[in-house]
């Protein structure tokens, strides 16, 4: 415990049982509020993850081009995308679409105009998991 070191072991059980109970009485609150939607706030979070880190798996796997300079714009243009995207509404479109795609862009566009380009063991590891992959894609044909 950090305000109370070396409490005893009673006195943390009791706590945590506490923090539980405080927990549960605020999640039933929200629960229960008819103006309060929870999927509204898993949809809103999941299309900041989505747009956020979405587009840089995808291109981490398929362009060897990436940058880490690249990567962190896009993850930080995808946040901040669905950010304003989600105040303003526009349109009614689900604000993953939008931070998606404007990540895509700042990703590449950064990555080609950044002088910082991924190093020699990065490009070997990409190719040899691409030509595993075309070994796997053989055997399967």
């Amino acid at each position: 415990m950090f305000i109370r070191p070396h409490a005893a072991q009673r006195e943390l059980v009791w706590i945590g049982r506490l923090t539980v109970v405080a927990v549960s009485v605020v999640a039933i609150l929200i629960a229960t509020d008819p103006n309060n939607l929870v999927l509204s706030l898993v949809s809103y979070a999941w299309g900041g993850f989505g747009a956020s880190f979405g587009p840089i798996i995808i291109l981490s796997l398929l362009w060897k081009g990436v940058t880490r300079n690249g990567a962190l714009v896009g993850i930080i243009v995808g946040a901040l995308t669905v950010l304003i995207w989600h105040q303003g509404a526009w349109w009614g479109m689900y604000e993953i679409i939008p931070g998606f795609v404007l990540s895509f862009i700042a990703i590449i566009v950064v990555s080609l105009l950044d002088p910082n380009k991924p190093s020699a063991t990065m490009i070997e590891t990409f190719d040899k998991v691409q030509h595993k992959l075309e070994d796997v894609k053989k055997q399967l044909a």
